[in-house]
């Protein structure tokens, strides 16, 4: 846990050295669109000896309410 004024990427860097020593078989760290850059990608190679590979969605994300779900919700209001 850290305070508020803390980003995500700073918070990965602490905890990470915080544990440093348990994570020396880590070679790849896999991470969101958050945490693109070269500072991360070279501060977790500095530390880790790891390389950073970012997952990046290759179509837009939408969601679908199933059918299912509105009678179930009419029903319960009902």
């Amino acid at each position: 846990m850290t305070t508020a004024d803390v980003t995500d990427r700073q918070g990965v860097l602490q905890a990470l050295s915080a544990r440093k020593s348990s994570l020396t078989d880590v070679t790849s760290v896999l991470a969101d669109g958050g945490y693109t850059g070269e500072p991360f990608a070279e501060a977790i190679h500095t530390m880790l000896g790891a390389s950073v590979q970012i997952a990046k969605r290759s179509e837009l994300h939408t969601f679908v309410v199933p059918q299912r779900w509105i009678v179930e919700r009419l029903f319960k209001l009902i």
